[in-house]
């Protein structure tokens, strides 16, 4: 799932960027959702916590609640690196400070510009590299996903059934396919690894690992599923992340 996320208060701007994207995605037939974002509050964090899959935030700078400029910055603090930042603003004066704040803008846009025009040619870029990045690919109920690999927590095989769960912090997805398939489709990325045949963890998004009782938690979700003999590899892989 790709996710617009349109960080702008004024309607005209918003319809705007939705006519924009609607003609730009229907070229590459992809699942897609539009989020809109018109002032920062208490649930903002939770709306934005709920989306998962590829990321492109387009944002004005003046936005009440907080500034575009600061709510870039905590995208890019939070962790998050693969999400693609677009700024569409009328505060030309802070172009500067926008490539030199650490943030990895893709663009600057004005709003005294073709904005049509050049916001599809950002999105084909953002559109570009959002697909080269590492993302874990399936269809789960008619719908294909394409989801980044710092969302997932780990792979578990199901005990009565072909099928392996896909863990995240929001939702889990049934795939028809097996442990070794998935362990074969992901060893080139030092992130995974085998705890056990029925689980594949991802381990930058391990919380803390009881290696006694056997427990590894990644939050709110856990799994026992570690093999003795896994044990003490996993605990030097976890030494050297």
């Amino acid at each position: 799932m790709l996710n617009f996320i349109i960080y702008e208060d004024y309607k005209k701007m918003r319809d705007l960027y939705d006519e924009v994207i609607h003609q730009f995605i229907g070229k590459k037939k992809e699942e897609y959702h539009i989020t809109h974002i018109s002032g920062f509050n208490p649930s903002t964090e939770r709306k934005l916590n709920g989306l998962e899959g590829r990321k492109i935030y387009i944002l004005d700078l003046k936005v009440p609640g907080k500034s575009g400029y600061d709510f870039a910055r905590e995208i890019r603090s939070s962790g998050d690196w693969e999400s693609q930042i677009i700024i569409i603003s009328a505060c030309e004066d802070l172009r500067n400070d926008i490539f030199m704040g650490k943030m990895l803008a893709l663009d600057f846009i004005s709003k005294k510009e073709d904005i049509p025009n050049r916001l599809e040619e950002t999105l084909e870029i953002a559109y570009n590299i959002s697909t080269t990045n590492h993302f874990f690919s399936f269809r789960s109920g008619g719908e294909l996903f394409h989801l980044p690999y710092h969302d997932i927590l780990y792979f578990e095989k199901n005990l009565n059934d072909n099928y392996t769960s896909i863990i995240t912090n929001q939702n889990t997805y049934k795939i028809k396919k097996s442990i070794l398939q998935i362990e074969k489709a992901l060893d080139h990325d030092l992130r995974f690894f085998k705890t056990h045949q029925s689980c594949i963890v991802n381990l930058y998004n391990i919380k803390s690992v009881n290696l006694t009782s056997p427990t590894i938690s990644f939050g709110e979700k856990k799994t026992n599923l570690l093999s003795r003999e896994r044990k003490s590899e996993l605990k030097e892989r976890l030494i050297h992340n």
